[in-house]
């Protein structure tokens, strides 16, 4: 499997190396960023196939910017967010959302599974 790239958004520089870190030693390359304002140049420069993001950033408001990338770049996102009240307005735009926090083995296994569906076609033929 080719290693496939990954565009982390998330503020709290901790929980960012956490994710980060996991989801590399599974075999992902991970673009970090910390606030959104560059994000339409990271996902130029690296073709990010997936996009987790923080719902609530300092520089930006969250619902705004996940509605703004999805219409712009047209990659699937997930939304992490320690406030459910939020979660709620963006789960018809985003592939998944989860509430913090927010263990690195949920993240991957959804990452996973968004970007390698298993392939029920095979198995419903057998």
């Amino acid at each position: 499997m080719a290693e496939q790239t990954l565009l982390l958004l998330e503020d709290d520089v901790p929980l960012r190396e956490y994710y980060s870190l996991s989801l590399e030693a599974r075999g992902y390359a991970v673009i970090q960023a910390e606030d959104s304002r560059d994000i339409l140049n990271l996902v130029t420069q690296h073709q990010p196939a997936l996009i987790i993001t923080d719902l609530v950033m300092p520089d930006h408001d969250g619902l705004e910017g996940i509605f703004k990338l999805i219409d712009q770049c047209k990659i699937p996102v997930i939304v992490i967010s320690a406030y459910p009240e939020f979660i709620q307005f963006a789960k018809p735009v985003v592939v998944a959302t989860f509430i913090k926090p927010l263990s690195a083995d949920v993240l991957i296994e959804a990452v996973n599974n968004i970007l390698h569906p298993k392939d029920t076609t095979l198995a419903e033929k057998i």
